[in-house]
C-alpha cells in the first residue's frame, strides 16, 4: 500500500486538528478518498501533496 495514507496521516500533513474538518473537506471534494477498506478510508499521497 505504498502511496496511500490513513486519515490521521492526512490530518497531520494538512495540519487539521479535527476529524470533523476532514469529513467536511471530503464532502466538499477538497480531499478525495481513494479507497475504503471496510470502515477505513485511504487517501493517495499524491492527491494530498497537490493540496500542499
Amino acid at each position: 500500500m505504498v502511496g496511500l495514507l490513513n486519515s490521521n496521516q492526512v490530518m497531520e500533513l494538512l495540519n487539521i486538528k479535527s476529524q470533523t474538518t476532514l469529513l467536511k473537506y471530503e464532502a466538499e471534494g477538497v480531499v478525495p478518498v481513494h479507497k475504503r477498506f471496510g470502515n477505513r478510508k485511504r487517501y493517495r499521497k499524491s492527491d494530498i501533496q497537490k493540496l500542499l
